[in-house]
């Protein structure tokens, strides 16, 4: 039976091993659709860091682009291609490109995210648009409203059509090839173009283009015959497909075993097995930490359970070695591993060579994945080599949270001398909490990986020591960096309230917590509610209402669509009613009372408000009272200013790498 590290032959194309980076987008690319310096970044990190195949992300066919979209629809763009196809190749990687027609996937992004109007999309037969991107009403109620606004609607495809977009695929693939691309990667998943014309909800044709498998194969396979008449027989045509759609009236794993044979026959030389539809169901695409490592592993197994050629699978994989046992028990002949080689593109080298603990794990935050890792802020698109320090400092660090941990880590690393004090017993601080919550142990990850690299470095943290001044005087420090976080607070009229407690408290148990809920708060940790009332439903309570200020619902995790569908997803599925733009007037011993955003009053029996997003810090206190105790004094994270993960990371890193 193969192994991860094995090599791999697809029609004549072998690759050193069988772990790949997928299609990811970037939106990196230049004003032609060629590859920018900070997708050449991006490339050269994943070729380097051992990873034996690269799908480049979707590219469109069409002369026009924009958006920092990818394209390979003019001959001028070859050149630049090929620079970046020899630059992996130069470290052993096969590396392929995605070609592909956005259609309504463009149409929704460009509308929900970026409130542009790119026109009607097309597609194979005449939907409902509002019904066919039925995830954005989850978002936002006035989605249909604004569709029929603006006289959205389906432009059906004819014939004519159809054949000159497989000429458009069939010429990028030409050109492709001579950019020096190994293989080619029809995308035809997550809802894009060709997946639209296999979605029996979204294709009605009575053609040749509609109906049967076959048929609704059709427009893949006369794709699949033009480009290999234009590359020729020695190079592979990869097709990725949502072997299981997600939803109720779409394909599913079944029908996805059945579209597999089809394009087997089609031409296909190997499948890639995703799954979901971006506008309909994404949290199979962006997937959220509530979902398990390996969770959708089972689609790829099926399908190779009946096909003869190679199956890639994904699924929220991030431990090389689960990915080396689903190959050794035959689930799957390639795993691709996405934010897992964002978050340490050096994984397959650091698992090959014995080194695993070295690898820093995914949380599963998907916030900017596209641009880099948020625990890596200087890697992804904007990579700096780290370099020594020149005038090498005594730092002491106050706070051994998440961005006392990186301030030490990546100043140690630099070549200063660096000492942690934590005045409790534990390393983490917020993240601790974060973790808590349910879903979210992974966020734990980044934590772990400071901790384990800080004791190889040699970095002591000392605990249960809460200095002061003059204990920090004595140790003499160039830099005093304060990353003493901060925590949750309450309106001064609720203060005095039992019954009212802290998100924290209600994540750490340390004040009793009644039987019915109510959770103030609409956004997502730190600030708001919406986690800490899931994490409540699964622990038992009984959540009587969500209720905040807030005029949407999770509206700061906007573009991570995965994850707000999944969370409001659930709190749909649990009819917890959800009150927005409300005003809290009163919590008495029975009873939440606000005013609802029509200025009604409302009143909800409750044992309990749990009132999330208020933080305060004492960092400007510190910063005062250690004044002259060091050269310089620094306030990072939550210390600064309470923020989030994202900002206590970057500020954390910013820092040791301005040092001289």
């Amino acid at each position: 039976m193969p192994k991860l590290s094995d090599p791999i032959t697809i029609r004549g194309m072998t690759v050193k091993n069988r772990l790949g980076y997928p299609p990811m987008l970037t939106f990196s690319s230049d004003g032609r659709g060629a590859p920018s310096p900070r997708t050449f970044n991006v490339h050269r990190l994943k070729a380097q860091g051992g990873v034996g195949l690269i799908t480049y992300e979707n590219s469109g066919v069409d002369p026009m682009t924009g958006m920092g979209s990818a394209s390979i629809g003019r001959d001028r763009v070859i050149p630049t291609y090929k620079e970046l196809t020899d630059m992996v190749h130069s470290y052993g990687a096969k590396i392929g490109l995605q070609v592909g027609n956005g259609s309504l996937i463009g149409f929704s992004f460009a509308n929900f995210l970026f409130n542009m109007n790119p026109g009607n999309p097309i597609g194979p037969s005449k939907v409902d648009l509002a019904e066919a991107t039925s995830a954005y009403t989850l978002y936002d109620p006035t989605w249909p409203e604004k569709i029929k606004e603006k006289n959205f609607e389906m432009q059906v495809l004819s014939k004519e059509q159809i054949i000159a977009l497989e000429d458009q695929f069939a010429a990028g693939a030409k050109r492709a090839v001579e950019a020096g691309f190994d293989y080619l990667d029809i995308h035809s998943g997550h809802g894009m173009l060709h997946a639209s014309f296999l979605s029996p909800w979204l294709n009605k044709r009575t053609d040749e283009y509609g109906g049967s498998f076959e048929n609704r194969c059709r427009f893949h396979t006369e794709t699949i015959q033009k480009m290999r008449e234009q590359i020729g027989e020695d190079v592979p045509i990869f097709v990725r497909f949502s072997a299981d759609e997600l939803v109720e009236n779409g394909n599913r794993i079944e029908d996805g075993i059945e579209i597999a044979k089809a394009l087997e026959k089609g031409g296909a030389d190997c499948l890639d097995v995703t799954q979901g539809i971006i506008y309909r169901n994404p949290s199979g695409i962006e997937i959220p930490s509530y979902c398990k490592h390996g969770c959708f592993i089972r689609l790829a197994d099926a399908i190779k359970k009946e096909v003869d050629i190679p199956v890639i699978g994904v699924g929220r994989i991030i431990d090389p070695a689960m990915a080396d046992e689903f190959i050794r028990e035959g689930k799957a002949d390639i795993i691709y591993m996405g934010r897992q080689l964002i978050c340490d593109p050096e994984t397959p080298n650091k698992y090959f060579n014995g080194r695993a603990d070295e690898i820093r794990h995914c949380m599963g935050c998907l916030q900017d994945c596209s641009r880099g890792c948020v625990q890596d802020v200087h890697g992804g698109q904007t990579y700096q080599e780290l370099t020594p320090s020149k005038e090498p400092k005594k730092i002491i660090i106050l706070g051994a949270g998440i961005a006392g941990l990186e301030a030490a880590r990546v100043a140690k690393l630099r070549g200063h001398e660096v000492e942690v004090y934590e005045k409790t017993d534990t390393v983490g601080g917020l993240v601790k909490l974060l973790a808590a919550e349910y879903g979210k142990s992974d966020y734990m990850n980044s934590v772990n990986y400071s901790v384990s690299q800080l004791k190889k470095l040699g970095v002591r943290i000392n605990f249960n020591k809460e200095l002061t001044k003059d204990d920090i005087a004595k140790l003499n420090p160039d830099i005093l960096v304060i990353a003493t976080g901060s925590e949750a607070t309450l309106p001064v009229k609720l203060k005095e309230k039992p019954n009212v407690i802290t998100q924290d408290e209600s994540i750490l148990k340390s004040k009793t917590i009644g039987k019915d809920v109510v959770v103030w708060g609409l956004e997502v940790y730190w600030r708001g509610g919406l986690e800490t009332c899931i994490s409540l439903i699964e622990e038992g309570y009984n959540v009587k209402a969500l209720v905040g200020p807030e005029k949407s619902l999770g509206e700061t995790i906007k573009g991570r669509q995965g994850k707000r569908y999944w969370l409001l997803n659930y709190i749909k599925r649990k009819n917890v009613p959800v009150y927005k733009e409300a005003k809290l007037v009163d919590v008495t011993d029975k009873e939440v009372i606000f005013l609802d955003k029509n200025g009604v009053e409302q009143s909800i029996q409750a044992d309990t408000l749990v009132h999330c997003g208020s933080r305060i810090t004492n960092g400007k206190k510190l910063l005062e009272e250690f004044e002259g105790v060091a050269s310089e004094i620094v306030l990072i994270g939550d210390a600064s200013k309470p923020r989030d993960i994202n900002s206590a990371i970057r500020e954390a890193q910013n820092f040791a790498w301005k040092l001289k």
